[in-house]
């Protein structure tokens, strides 16, 4: 493709990058999530005489043309066929450049860096994907890639330009419906020639020529050495080694014959080895470049500085070494090489701890992880804030502890009953009676208890360290106590009752009163202070010696208990003749 550049308005541009900000080998892959160090710029593509022309270069972004490209992206949603993350492999974050919805538009990205000796390989990673136009070839979508020294001039085997062609193909690329794309490729550019110089990269993709049909790409570079790299500074046990080309290139052609980006070679001291590196062919295939190496070992001196944890050893060769100190550790590698190892171990003590726990039979210790029911030493590891176990030690004792308690019982109102708690086995037990009130010792073993009503008693049983704690509950039911009143009687001389008697159970104590009137309310019958079903204290049926009618006759009774209190009770007997 040709384009015409616009050099006279570009150097003001060029001059606007050299005064602002280099590129920094750390973010030249936009690794830090941000364009620092490039120069970004969009403008207008225009056909000029059947040539591609950039048109009103501005800085800046328009439309999105400059986007950072994070992991969480996922794939390029236009490519459906295949996968085509916005992210190339391997990084975090990557830029897309150009327009993705339309043509007319071009966008640009342009970094400046000093060569040095140890960035002499530019190696980038690109994936382009451009819509086919039914235009002429110079006014469809297409990418390029420019590496240019200080004084504009392009560097050999630095340019990259792809653009639809008439047939509606492109070189190296795919198709999907009207567009053509490339999945991931890697490229490289020698610049070991450029030592001390500054050289520019720049990176445009360009819609249509028309507005209509867009052109856009991903973009990611790092910095590399241009160099064979030896994988160990010393051959494997059976005498090798393994070399390392660049990544980047189509091919690789080894000075043994081998194709492989890498190759296990006899480790052979003052041995050179070479190999010649060839561009994918849509790159420039015709950029061969050679790499040499010669192999070399030497002597290699490691300080290590390590903690282990108590019981845990550290391994130096052949040597295991589990006791703080500083090791020299001197370590043969077939005769080509030899390892010192410098070893300042530090052995950290394990955290231990000794704990004596009771509990009750029927009860468990819960210790980390674990559960224990029976008496017993036990041992159990955790793991530390430092890396290193700590051990408890567990000394678990279990206490038994069984209870038999006086059956429920029934008692008569005022009288008392005995309660009894045994504790097995023998020993030293708190007992604590509830409800305590009208017991004769709520803290006693054995103790009376004399309710009012019936009433549930529980008591607990605590052995002396109160680890085990019991309780039970025996029931006290109270019989009301009272008399048994007759509802008739009738004195007539028949020995058969012949009087009304008052009768009782043993919790009376005696009459304190009886009182009985006759219909108008006049007392008829009294008498004070006699004992409970007493046929001498009863009433006859008689009234100042004259035997009354028959009838119904109304009476009140008070009752004295052997515990004091007093009873009230009225009601009518009926006199029958």
């Amino acid at each position: 493709m040709k384009y015409v550049w616009l050099y006279s308005w570009l150097f003001g541009l060029c001059c606007t990058l050299a005064n602002g900000q280099q590129l920094d080998c750390n973010n030249i892959g936009f690794d830090q999530g941000t364009t620092t160090g490039w120069l970004l710029t969009n403008g207008q593509v225009a056909n000029v005489g059947q040539q591609v022309v950039f048109q009103q270069e501005t800085v800046g972004t328009l439309e999105n043309g400059h986007r950072i490209t994070s992991l969480s992206d996922g794939n390029d949603p236009k490519i459906t066929s295949e996968a085509i993350p916005m992210v190339a492999p391997g990084s975090t974050h990557s830029i897309r450049i150009g327009n993705v919805t339309r043509g007319s538009r071009f966008d640009r990205i342009k970094g400046s860096f000093v060569v040095t000796s140890d960035n002499t390989l530019f190696q980038y990673k690109l994936a382009v994907i451009l819509q086919n136009a039914n235009h002429e070839a110079y006014e469809k979508p297409g990418f390029t890639i420019r590496i240019t020294d200080s004084d504009g001039q392009e560097l050999p085997c630095s340019f990259y330009d792809v653009q639809v062609s008439a047939a509606g193909t492109v070189d190296g690329f795919k198709t999907q419906g009207d567009i053509q794309y490339r999945n991931w490729t890697v490229g490289a550019m020698d610049l070991r020639n450029y030592v001390g110089k500054t050289i520019t990269v720049e990176v445009t993709a360009h819609g249509c020529t028309h507005n209509g049909h867009f052109g856009y790409a991903y973009f990611d570079a790092q910095c590399l050495k241009s160099e064979i790299v030896q994988a160990s500074a010393c051959a494997d046990a059976d005498g090798y080694t393994v070399l390392k080309a660049p990544e980047g290139f189509d091919k690789y052609t080894w000075s043994t014959g081998q194709t492989s980006a890498s190759i296990r070679v006899k480790a052979v001291v003052g041995q050179t080895y070479w190999v010649k590196l060839v561009p994918f062919s849509s790159l420039n295939a015709t950029c061969e470049l050679q790499l040499d190496h010669q192999i070399k070992f030497q002597a290699v001196q490691t300080t290590l500085i390590k903690a282990i944890c108590e019981g845990d050893g550290f391994v130096v060769g052949d040597t295991i070494y589990r006791t703080s100190g500083h090791y020299i550790r001197k370590i043969n590698r077939n005769a080509l090489c030899d390892s010192t190892i410098n070893l300042t171990l530090t052995v950290k003590a394990l955290g231990k701890s000794t704990q004596q726990v009771t509990i009750c039979e029927g009860g468990n210790l819960t210790v980390g992880d674990s559960i224990y029911r029976l008496p017993g030493t036990y041992l159990n590891r955790f793991t530390g804030s430092s890396g290193c176990d700590s051990v408890v030690t567990t000394q678990l004792s279990v206490n038994k502890l069984a209870v038999t308690l006086t059956p429920d019982v029934i008692v008569t109102q005022g009288d008392s009953t005995l309660l009894q708690a045994i504790a097995i086995p023998q020993g030293t037990y708190r007992f604590e009676w509830s409800p305590g009130n009208r017991l004769s010792c709520s803290t006693c073993a054995d103790t009376w208890a004399k309710p009012s009503t019936t009433t549930s008693y529980a008591v607990t049983v605590s052995d002396a360290t109160r680890v085990c704690q019991l309780t039970r509950t025996v029931t006290v039911t109270v019989i009301p106590c009272g008399v048994y009143l007759p509802t008739a009687f009738s004195p007539n001389e028949d020995r058969m009752n012949d009087q009304f008697v008052i009768r009782g159970n043993t919790c009376v104590k005696q009459i304190r009163e009886l009182v009985i009137y006759n219909r108008w309310g006049e007392v008829i019958f009294q008498k004070h202070d006699f004992p409970i079903a007493d046929p001498a204290s009863g009433w006859d049926g008689t009234y100042q010696g004259q035997r009354v009618l028959s009838g119904v006759y109304p009476y009140k009774l008070r009752v004295e208990l052997h515990n004091g209190d007093l009873t009230h009770y009225t009601g009518v007997i009926n006199l029958v003749r």
